[in-house]
This record gives structure tokens, sequence and C-alpha cells, in this order.
């Protein structure tokens, strides 16, 4: 996987140069408190990574942007009983690369695509048996000044199931002079897609409320009872945030809300389903940072 990401970035950078290149750095830290699970036991989870995206314009009609994201789920599961006793993994680790390629095709309308690699795997899993790769295509239309939007369709490569399709979802609709509706998530880690309602009564201060969707599917351990099998967990966050802009490049997020509808899926090697079980609403709060550079 790292000879993988390696390649990767000097294809996607190797032509770019030092002063046409804009670069964003996001940070998380988040913290899911604990939930009955229904069949038994509790879980909780704490959420902490990064994310690194490069937009390069390679000419008046084309960018390139390359995104980088690492990030870490320290899962804990306890109980006597169900799902909590079985502890089916603990620390997962993904590594999120994509490359985009963005083209002005009229002159309010863009079209994008490009490729994805994607490695997610519990604490002892086998690098080679966590590799995923896919690709998406889209297009986003500049309505008019208060609108723009668009959609797209992705499809990666599922570990031990078939092909996943996702849909992808572009809006930025001004209702107002201080209010927006967007699909760019403030809070956005993982994999969630959604929507945010934004208010922006100062300068130096945003307002966010938002729904999205967060899933992630990894490679197990060779260890517990679903040996070198996988894991599944869904879910629907909802935030609220506050995010203080102390300069221009640099923005901190505290965020709060409830995530909904959370599952957790246990599966064999072979893709056979061997618990599937929803756990109660859960609180959760963090804290993200953004610097542009």
């Amino acid at each position: 996987m790292k000879k993988t990401i390696l390649t990767f970035l000097v294809l996607a950078t190797g032509t770019a140069q030092a002063d046409s290149v804009d670069s964003i750095l996001d940070f998380h830290l988040a913290k899911q408190f604990d939930s009955s699970i229904d069949n038994g036991g509790k879980v909780e989870v704490s959420r902490y990574g990064a994310e690194l995206r490069f937009q390069y314009h390679a000419t008046d009609e084309d960018d390139l942007q390359l995104r980088f994201q690492h990030q870490r789920d320290d899962w804990n599961f306890s109980g006597t009983t169900g799902l909590g006793n079985d502890d089916p993994w603990d620390l997962v680790t993904t590594i999120d690369l994509a490359l985009q390629w963005t083209h002005q095709l009229q002159e309010k309308t863009q079209i994008f695509g490009g490729p994805i690699i994607k490695w997610s795997g519990d604490s002892g899993a086998t690098q080679s048996d966590s590799d995923v790769f896919g690709g998406m295509i889209g297009f986003a239309h500049a309505h008019s000044d208060t609108l723009v939007y668009g959609g797209g369709i992705g499809v990666i490569e599922t570990l031990e199931d078939d092909d996943r399709l996702f849909p992808i979802l572009v809006l930025d609709w001004k209702l107002s002079d201080e209010v927006t509706l967007s699909s760019d998530l403030t809070a956005r880690y993982g994999s969630r897609i959604g929507v945010e309602l934004v208010w922006e009564p100062h300068d130096e201060w945003s307002l966010g409320a938002g729904l999205s969707y967060d899933y992630s599917r990894f490679r197990l351990d060779d260890s517990g009872y679903a040996r070198q099998g996988v894991g599944e967990a869904t879910s629907l966050p909802l935030q609220l945030r506050a995010t203080y802009h102390p300069s221009p490049n640099v923005t901190i997020s505290l965020l709060g809300g409830v995530v909904l509808s959370g599952e957790l899926s246990v599966y064999s090697a072979a893709g056979a389903t061997l618990d599937s079980e929803n756990y109660e609403s859960a609180g959760e709060i963090g804290i993200l940072a953004r610097i542009r550079f």
C-alpha cells in the first residue's frame, strides 16, 4: 500500500510548480460517548486524524486536486453479553487517497472525476487484504449567483462484497446574505457526506447545523471469532458547530451533536453475516482546525 501511495503522489504532483498549488490542512478530534448495543454490551469511539489537500491550477479550464486523509477510530466495546462482550475490533486505521480532475466545460458548468485508493483495517490486519480501488465522476452547474448545484456517482471495491456505488452531492445555495445551505461540510471527516445550514453573522464567526451519513468498512485482524473478516459501521450524525476565524487562513471549530441510527456489522472472511446490531443514539463532541497555505 505504501508503494502504491508513493507512486500515486509522484504522478499527481510531478509537474506542479510550487507557486501554482493551493494547500489546505485539516485536523480533527472527536469523541462519541458510550451507547447500549441492542443485543448486549456498550460501545464508544474516539476519532482523530488529518487531511491534506493540494489544488493545482493546471490551465484556465483545468484543476487537479490531490486529497490524502489519515484517520484512526479507537473503538471501545464493553459488557458481558452480545457484541460488547465479543469485542470484534479496536483501533481501525484508514488511509484514503483521491485525485480529482475538474474541467470548465462551459461558462457555468464544470465536470470532474478521478481515481480513489483506500486502505482500512483493524490493528493487526493484513495490508494486502485491505486495499480497495475505485473512481468517481460528476458535474457542478452555477444556476445563478446564489445557487450552485450538481451531483455524480462513485464506485469502489467492497471488502468481501459486491462493488459499492455511492452518491456525490454538490450544493451551495445562498438563502440570504448570511445563510447558506451547503454540501461542503465543515465537520467533514472520514467518508461523511451530507448537508449543512450555515449562518455567518460576523466575519470572525460562523455557526452551522448539519446532517450526514457516515460509512466505514474495514478488514479485521486474525484473532477473535471473525478472523480476517470484515467490520462495518454506519450512522447518521446530527451536529451543531461554532467556528472561529482568527485569520483568513485559519479556522477553529467546536462541535456537538448526537449520532443517530448507529449500526455495527461483522462478516466472515467469506462475506457471510455473523452479526449485525443497532446501538442507541449517542452524544458526540469534537474540535476541528483548518490551515490554508
